[in-house]
């Protein structure tokens, strides 16, 4: 992902949306609801959610100024402080937050012509302006993916992904992968405690990196060969890779229907002032 930071933004936005939507759907959509979000998110059809988060982050891979999605971040901080999810919500905001911070440090620092002395170390007028773009872009990219999740099963985003025809192969692809995110990283925490339970040395930075790197290269080969053995034993249980399954969902209510449109609409509305701003 990084070699994108001084080349093409729309792809490297696109790669990025891409890589947060992956790994924070992994870790931490739940196969039920772990928290009880408010009536109107609560009664809002997962279909028209994921539609409605869908139109959101393409429009904010076309913004051009940074105030717009600073906006969406405060209206997603507003609804999770309005229902009660904010302790969650900021938790799971970290990791996208610490990247976005580190995509604006790298730009500042190496793009543009226009310097500008702090004092400690130089830093570029257009990297600075262009890095926060993209800081504001991936914060509230993430933003509205973290309310998603935490307000939608992971049945419910499947099941919306098949109503709307997306490809099986991919629906497939995301539910291993939510599924094996999870496990691994499990497995990982307790492969760390039983090292450090036979005397494996945890003190120090060298230590820490190097028990870090024993536990991801044991990962890998687990997952390869866990990987070839499940393949085998669905495909021996009649599984085929794209294989369609019956949708059992109900039509959309007609208030989801005209919110849904709504929502949409004024989304695509904010992506055209901001074109014209």
């Amino acid at each position: 992902m990084p070699e994108w930071l001084g080349g093409d933004p729309l792809n490297g936005i696109v790669i990025t949306v891409a890589f947060f939507i992956s790994l924070i759907i992994g870790r931490y959509i739940s196969i039920w609801r772990t928290h009880i979000p408010g009536k109107i998110m609560a009664g809002l059809d997962p279909r028209i959610k994921l539609l409605v988060s869908f139109f959101i982050i393409i429009t904010l891979t076309f913004m051009k100024h940074w105030y717009f999605p600073i906006l969406i971040s405060a209206l997603c901080i507003i609804i999770s402080l309005k229902f009660g999810l904010t302790g969650s919500y900021f938790k799971k905001l970290i990791f996208p937050l610490v990247m976005g911070i580190f995509i604006l440090a790298v730009q500042s620092l190496t793009y543009g012509e226009t310097k500008i002395d702090s004092g400690i170390i130089p830093v570029y007028a257009e990297g600075l302006d262009y890095g926060f773009l993209i800081f504001s872009r991936v914060l509230a990219s993430a933003s509205v993916l973290i309310l998603l999740v935490m307000t939608t099963s992971q049945n419910d985003v499947l099941d919306s992904m098949r109503w709307f025809r997306a490809p099986q192969t991919i629906i497939d692809i995301l539910s291993f992968m939510i599924r094996y995110i999870r496990t691994f990283s499990k497995e990982g925490k307790q492969m760390k405690l039983a090292f450090e339970s036979r005397c494996g040395s945890n003190t120090g930075f060298r230590s820490r990196a190097h028990n870090a790197a024993s536990i991801s290269a044991v990962l890998i080969l687990r997952a390869s060969s866990k990987s070839d053995g499940l393949y085998r034993a669905m495909v021996s249980r009649g599984w085929k890779p794209g294989q369609e399954y019956p949708v059992g969902i109900a039509s959309l209510d007609k208030g989801d229907i005209i919110l849904g449109v709504a929502l949409v609409a004024g989304a695509i509305g904010l992506a055209a002032i901001d074109s014209f701003a």
